[in-house]
């Protein structure tokens, strides 16, 4: 890009952007979700446990008033009533509190899995700008969230007047009941709000929750620019990487031709092509290609081939075929035969010149 500007945003981002967003931090996650969630497992919980509830609250206030008609009462008597409230409290509460806990857990681990980074407790003094925060009380996103609480409050209290409506005689009648009948009653009328409310919420969250990984995609998106620019940075230049690959590969070439030494043969295609071929009759590998050549690079090893006494092969399928390889490479099972039998020969010449000189 001419100017060096990150240009349009059209690209979604990515799998290495989304990486780095997540280590800071910075998932789509839904707030709703987790309500809603916790709205009906609180609600059902208080309405399954109602008739709990209201026994434990029914021997609290019996010992209340079996306490206070007692006709004495000192500080011991109060302290021993206190503790007992405290218990009636927390075991009408326990149960609750247990579920709130462990729902909100897993609705944060629906949304976004296991995470644990402190990026966003690092204190960020820029937020201390008086005038990004003045600039920050009024954004789309705030008024989103102000829509949808006002949006919320009104359907939940319609729906409470409407379930109450239904069945306020019931509520009024419970005054001549006993209190763990009047209990289980406003109970079944809970019970009934949270199921419309319930399913309310689930609506919310499950709408909440795609317009925030929308959103989310949309405030992340990069552009063919910035995704060149991360792409340098992660792997390197494009350009620079190939030059460095053929380098590399010169090098390794290049410096193969040491290898000519060792070779025990050369295969030349007769001019252009050569290839230096090493086997270890006593290990277990194929045939390895030790060096290889085009053109002057071809010359050098055969004058080194030469120089040194490795026999030179002309065979111009097998060198064309094996010059498809690298330095370092194991000959492939399909050359077995064609090799073998240059091998063969060069061992076969071997053994002449050995007898050669021997009978010198």
């Amino acid at each position: 890009m001419g100017d060096g500007g990150s240009g349009e945003k059209s690209e979604e981002p990515t799998p290495e952007k989304l990486r780095k967003l997540r280590e800071d931090g910075n998932l789509p996650k839904s707030q709703d979700v987790i309500q809603a969630f916790m709205f009906i497992a609180c609600f059902s919980i208080i309405a399954l446990t109602m008739g709990y509830m209201g026994d434990t609250l029914s021997e609290f206030m019996l010992l209340s008033i079996k306490v206070s008609t007692a006709g004495h009462l000192d500080a011991s008597t109060v302290v021993g009533l206190l503790i007992e409230a405290i218990k009636a409290l927390m075991m009408t509460c326990a149960p609750v509190l247990a579920v709130a806990f462990f729902v909100a857990l897993a609705g944060n681990y629906a949304q976004v899995g296991v995470l644990f980074t402190t990026k966003p407790l690092e204190p960020n003094f820029s937020k201390l700008n008086p005038i990004s925060g003045l600039k920050g009380l009024v954004n789309m996103k705030k008024l989103v969230e102000l829509l949808k609480t006002i949006v919320k409050f009104t359907v939940v209290a319609w729906m409470a007047y409407d379930s109450l409506k239904e069945r306020a005689r019931d509520v009024i009648l419970t005054i001549r009941v006993p209190l763990y009948v009047g209990i289980k009653i406003i109970g079944q009328v809970i019970w009934d709000f949270s199921i419309k409310i319930g399913v309310f919420f689930t609506i919310v969250a499950a709408a909440d929750l795609f317009y925030q990984r929308k959103k989310f995609i949309k405030d992340n998106m990069m552009s063919k620019y910035d995704i060149k620019q991360e792409y340098k940075q992660s792997e390197g230049d494009p350009q620079h990487k190939a030059e460095r690959k053929q380098l590399h590969k010169e090098i390794i070439n290049g410096g193969g031709h040491s290898n000519v030494k060792k070779a025990d043969a050369v295969v030349v295609n007769p001019d252009h092509i050569a290839i230096a071929l090493k086997y270890d009759k006593d290990g277990t590998s194929a045939p390895l290609v030790v060096a290889k050549g085009e053109r002057v690079q071809a010359e050098k090893i055969k004058a080194i081939a030469k120089q040194v006494g490795v026999p030179i092969i002309r065979n111009v399928p097998l060198a064309q075929a094996l010059n498809k390889m690298e330095v370092g490479d194991e000959i492939p099972e399909e050359l077995y035969d064609a090799v073998a039998e240059v091998l063969n020969f060069v061992y076969a010449l071997s053994e002449q010149q050995k007898a050669k000189h021997g009978g010198k």
